[in-house]
């Protein structure tokens, strides 16, 4: 099972709430790293980046007002994918395409059912799933060459 780490800054917080029973419901492998509800987007998304960089979990959720703060903060940390979303589909193509392995999302944008659903679309979905299987290389060879991109800007 995929090892899930997830966190909010303060204005995200109700969403988090509604993401971790429902993670916990489907039976997720999850960690909330939500440590108090006054958390800056720089804290959350750090706290994210790090978990990930560091590869102690697989894939993170990470949420603020807008997703944006965040999303720009765990993207400062090697090995993070991170992909700020705001639909179902964006959310699968940020897995199927990219390769990302956090989600963010904003708390002011975006309604508990689709953000559940969201959730359960990018966790479930695999690298490459729904191409023809002659598209897959393709695809694997654009992620070799931004993973090469990051290793080359953080050493």
């Amino acid at each position: 099972m995929k090892k899930v780490i997830v966190c909010a800054e303060a204005s995200a917080v109700h969403l988090k709430k509604v993401i971790v029973d429902f993670l916990s419901k489907e039976g997720y492998d999850f960690v909330d790293a939500t440590s108090r509800d006054d958390l800056s987007y720089i804290e959350a998304g750090s706290i994210i980046g790090e978990s990930i960089s560091k590869g102690e979990y697989q894939f993170g959720i990470v949420m603020c007002g807008s997703g944006m703060g965040v999303n720009l903060v765990a993207n400062r940390y090697s090995g993070v994918y991170c992909g700020l979303c705001e639909s179902l589909h964006t959310a699968r193509m940020a897995r199927t395409i990219t390769n990302c392995n956090v989600l963010a999302l904003g708390g002011n944008i975006v309604a508990y059912d689709l953000a559940c659903r969201m959730v359960k679309a990018f966790l479930d979905t695999e690298f490459g799933e729904t191409f023809p299987e002659e598209v897959v290389p393709a695809l694997k060879k654009m992620f070799d060459e931004m993973d090469a991109v990051d290793k080359k800007t953080h050493g």
